[in-house]
């Protein structure tokens, strides 16, 4: 075991709203705690104002409100570092967590923990553009260009002309085009072909007897002149599509590959499987936020972090 200042009762993995509101009930109970956050979740991008997460006027960008999230904790006396988690070892009591080294150290730091908190979210699949994901990041959650969420944003696009932008599957795209079609004026699909989910023949007489307009193709490039006013989507066929907003049909993928590593329980999507408490099949270890199978909204994030968080403080006492 390493010396005493690398042990700690609970080690968080991730510092998103999730991660922070587990660390801010243990640090009211004076547990010794630390985040590893290497932010590189999709809070830390969101400039698009949060609706449905109470408590915050005026309306915040996603970015904003974690950010005081952030403060915070910090405030309160919790560690964060911003690192990346590249290995678990051991079991309860003893975890060791190995984060990789900062600037100017050549060894891993471990740190030794009696329980661990999986609050590592999940990564989103874009759009390609000209075949890289990357090309449509200027995008992402920025604002109002583009949603991700129509349980969160879907009431945004009251009035408006919105295409839905196709990274995954048929259904996912038709999913999110019924969910936003009760506020938006117009709603139309653009099935991307090089999607993570392939545009499949068969996919074609699905949409056909949608009640959706729909086009396929590759996107070449984005073009925004006045962001959720005039914005386009031009194809490597020279097709122009203008609308007011993007919707993006995504795949999110769980984060879970440290926590199957150790033995926790996933499902087919890999999203980590816990009782109601947030406790995981692995004797000591919590999850919360996305990584779970939940809808994804910072509400849900912080309420699952802090049940975990009350828990787990539950869990030391005896």
């Amino acid at each position: 075991m390493s010396d005493d200042l690398n042990f700690y009762d609970t080690v968080i993995i991730g510092g998103g709203p999730a991660g922070i509101s587990a660390a801010m009930h243990l640090v009211f109970h004076h547990r010794k705690i630390i985040i590893v956050d290497r932010q590189t979740s999709p809070m830390n991008f969101y400039t698009n104002p949060v609706r449905n997460y109470l408590g915050v006027r005026p309306l915040a960008a996603g970015v904003g409100i974690l950010r005081k999230m952030r403060n915070e904790v910090k405030e309160s006396g919790v560690t964060v570092a911003v690192q990346n988690v590249v290995d678990i070892q051991g079991e309860f009591p003893e975890f060791e967590v190995h984060v990789e080294p900062v600037a100017g150290e050549k060894r891993n730091t471990i740190l030794n923990a009696k329980t661990l908190v999986f609050a590592t979210g999940v990564a989103r699949k874009h759009p390609l553009v000209n075949g890289d994901w990357r090309g449509w990041l200027p995008f992402a959650g920025k604002d109002n260009i583009s949603y991700y969420c129509p349980d969160c944003e879907g009431p945004l696009t009251f009035g408006k002309d919105v295409l839905v932008v196709n990274a995954g599957s048929v259904n996912s795209a038709l999913h999110v085009a019924r969910q936003i079609r009760p506020f938006a004026r117009r709603v139309r699909i653009f099935m991307t072909d090089d999607a993570y989910s392939p545009f499949l023949a068969q996919y074609r007489e699905i949409l056909e007897e949608s009640e959706f307009e729909w086009s396929n193709g590759v996107i070449e490039k984005v073009i925004v002149q006045e962001p959720g006013e005039h914005q386009q989507l031009v194809t490597t066929r020279g097709e122009i599509l203008q609308c007011n907003h993007f919707f993006v049909a995504l795949i999110a993928v769980p984060r879970s590959e440290l926590a199957v590593k150790i033995g926790v329980e996933v499902d087919k999507r890999g999203n980590i499987i816990t009782d109601h408490r947030g406790k995981t099949s692995v004797e000591g270890v919590w999850a919360a936020g996305d990584v779970r199978p939940i809808t994804q909204s910072i509400a849900m994030a912080v309420g699952t972090g802090n049940y975990a968080g009350i828990m787990i403080n539950q869990f030391l006492l005896q």
